[in-house]
């Protein structure tokens, strides 16, 4: 639950600037669901590169 919420705020934040900076909204989608992801799957990345 812990990693979601993370993964929450920080796909919501980096989706605001992204729509600060460029005002498009398939990039500020893109942008948000790939954070979220990374957060979510980022645990199992690091386990493997490290």
């Amino acid at each position: 639950m812990r990693r979601f919420l993370i993964g929450l705020v920080l796909g919501a934040s980096s989706s605001g600037i992204t729509w600060a900076v460029t005002h498009d909204r398939g990039w500020t989608a893109v942008v948000g669901l790939v954070v979220l992801v990374l957060v979510w799957v980022g645990e199992l990345i690091l386990d493997d590169l490290l």
